[in-house]
This record gives structure tokens, sequence and C-alpha cells, in this order.
């Protein structure tokens, strides 16, 4: 039994703040997703009389401020300080507000901002926050060196103190207007979009001349199937959306190189090989690769490798375990699964508009394959090209 003299919360409470995915839930325990090891069939066990939690899966275990704690690297006495914020602020436990309905405020964004302005207002951010111990193994454990993730300077999104950063960052005489993530709040406050839906690991967008653009927040919890998000204000007062812009890492003066999916991706998979990655946010999303390629070519660009996850070559029968297919779940099932077949032809077609940009450009391509079977398709084990690489590295 947990002691809980002096909490004026419980374990429940950080489940609604930590946006646990809930599996079961009865009056005495609920079965959520493990936030240690990721398993997504609700194998951690939360006991609700006793306030303290366990995974079946890798025996992580402990009570309410250890549950908190150990996922944003912070002691039990700092874990309850930020849980009392939290909750105190009402940010989390919508159940303990009254909702009003008011007229719709109309909406005005800002104009975004200079480059030069962007890069200077994110790199002093960054000073302000840190990466927590588990979001530092989890990078490592993709294959980056504690050195290369201080040069990329990758942060945890922060999950208190939010205005007093932004304070600070106006008092240090940065300009926050114009600039994606940051808005003004019903108060005329400034403030960033920082909450613990959006709670994760903040991946800097590097332009070519190496200013940060914006930012891919990795999640720690999957959002409505979406791993990855971007830090965005579009929908609030003054606020600016990111762009999507391109990621670039290695020599701008390459003759060959890669282009793939996601800036994480890309940077892991160039430290393992030294080639010169662009970054897309998404397959589709290939508005801004455009001018990056022209800029590239009047350089040394002279062929580009389409390095996009292995998806594209994905088998597409029916085995009956896609729950986002109706086909699938049903007995017996169809012999082709139309939402894997969807999903290939979907980064087939993206493929295809790469192609015919670089055929705009003179630039030659070809595409880059991995784990493939006899018969030309994906066996399913090594997913993305940083896998790839980090395979080849590990197996000699």
């Amino acid at each position: 039994m947990y002691d809980m003299s002096g909490f004026s919360y419980d374990i429940t409470d950080v489940v609604h703040l930590l946006q646990l995915r809930v599996r079961h839930k009865n009056s005495s325990s609920m079965d959520v997703n493990c936030p240690f090891c990721g398993e997504t069939k609700g194998k951690m066990n939360v006991n609700l009389q006793k306030n303290v939690f366990r995974c079946n899966r890798c025996d992580a275990s402990g009570g309410m401020l250890e549950l908190y704690g150990r996922l944003h690297g912070v002691s039990s006495a700092e874990a309850n300080r930020q849980i009392r914020e939290a909750l105190g602020k009402g940010e989390y436990r919508t159940d303990y507000q009254v909702v009003h309905k008011e007229e719709p405020v109309e909406i005005f964004n800002a104009e975004l901002a200079d480059a030069d302005v962007i890069d200077r207002t994110y790199q002093e951010m960054l000073s302000l926050l840190t990466l927590n111990d588990k979001h530092q193994e989890d990078l490592k454990k993709r294959g980056l060196t504690k050195e290369q993730i201080e040069i990329q300077r990758y942060r945890s999104v922060p999950l208190f103190g939010i205005k007093n950063m932004v304070q600070k960052l106006l008092e240090s005489g940065q300009t926050v207007k114009g600039v994606p993530g940051f808005y003004e709040d019903q108060d005329g406050k400034w403030t960033v979009n920082f909450t613990s839906k959006n709670s994760g690991i903040l991946i800097p967008i590097r332009s070519m001349e190496g200013k940060i653009q914006g930012f891919q927040i990795r999640l720690d919890q999957v959002m409505e199937g979406r791993k990855y998000i971007w830090l965005s204000s579009v929908k609030f007062q003054n606020g600016v959306s990111s762009g999507s812009p391109v990621h670039v890492i290695g020599s701008l003066d390459a003759e060959q190189i890669y282009l793939t999916e996601g800036a994480l991706k890309g940077t892991i998979a160039h430290y393992l090989s030294g080639d010169t990655f662009i970054c897309v946010a998404g397959v589709n999303q290939y508005r801004n690769l455009k001018p990056v390629l022209e800029t590239l070519k009047s350089r040394h660009l002279q062929h580009l490798y389409e390095a996009y996850d292995m998806d594209k070559k994905m088998k597409v029968y029916c085995d009956g375990d896609s729950e986002k297919c109706d086909a699938c779940q049903r007995k017996p099932a169809t012999f082709y699964c139309p939402h894997k077949m969807q999903k290939r032809q979907i980064l087939q077609n993206a493929c295809r508009k790469v192609y015919e940009i670089c055929s705009g450009l003179s630039i030659s391509m070809s595409r880059m394959v991995w784990d493939m079977d006899s018969y030309g398709e994906w066996n399913g084990q090594i997913k993305g090209i940083d896998d790839y690489y980090y395979v080849l590295k590990n197996t000699g």
C-alpha cells in the first residue's frame, strides 16, 4: 500500500496526466500500455486502491511518484511538485472543470518571422530546456551517442514552468511573435504550445544553413495514429504554422544524397553512414523539397537515393492482424488487405512524385531497398534506413 498521507491526488491523476492509453478498467485497477517498454496491449497494471503500478512484461513497478519521475527523469520530490503544479492549473483533469459555452473567438495568425529570428529564439529556448534520462536512453538505443545527441540539441517537451520560460525569452530580447509554437493566450500573455498531450522529444529541423526552422515532436504516446507532430500554434491567437520545412544534414557538396521521411531517422542514418540526408516530415510533404534539390544541384548533387521506409514493398495479403482494416477482422478474411494495399499505394505514389521532381531538374534517381525476400517484397523486419544502417554497423 502506497503511503498517501499529505497527497491531494492519486495514481489515477498521474495516469491521466501522462496520457497513458487505458485498455481496461474496473473499480480497483486499470490496465494501460506500458510507457517504459512500449508494449501496446495493456500489460501494465495500475492498482487504484494501493496506488502502485507494475508491468507484466518489463517488470517496471513502483508508486505514483515513481511512475511520473522515472518517465521524466526527475526525483520523487520534483515529480510531486510538477504533478501538483499541473493539477493545480487544471490543465489535465478536465473532469474538474466546468465547461461554459462561449461565442467562438476569431483567430488571427501572425506573419512567419525571419529565419534568423526563428533560429535565435529556438536556440535560446533550447538552452532553457533539458533532455530527461528516458528520452536520452531512447535515442541511444536507436544508435546515437551522447555527444551526437547534444550536438543536435534534442530536448524533452517541458510539462511545467512554460510561461516562466517564455517570459525569460522575452526578457532576454528574443522575439516570439511569428515563431511557430508561440501564441497569445486568452489573457494576452505569450506562451508556447507545450501540453501533456504533446509531451515527447523535441527534434530540431535544420535548414541547409544549419538554422533551426521548426520542431517535430516525437510523442511519448501516439496521438490519433501519429507518432510525430509539428510544434505549431496555427490554431491560436497570433500563432503561426511551421510550414513543414525540410531537414538537411551532412555535406552540402555531396554528389550523392539520400532522401528519407523524418528528421530523426535521417539524422541517425547520417551519423551511422556519413552520408548526406534530406528529410521530409511525411512522404506526401514534398512541397518544400524541390527548392532544396535545386540549391543542392547548383552545388554538386548528381544522384538522389530514395530511402523511404520499406512499407513501399510491404506484403499486402491479409493476415488478420490489421486493427484498422474491417476486412481483416471478418472471418474468413479477404485475400488482400485493403488497408495495406492503400498504405503501400500512398508510398509508391509519393516515390513517383519525387521521381518527377528529379526528372524535371535533370537529377538521376534510384530506389534503396533492403530486407527483401526472393519475391521482391519486404520481409517485415528492418523498416527504416536508420534501422538498416544500425543492423549493418552491429553485424559487421
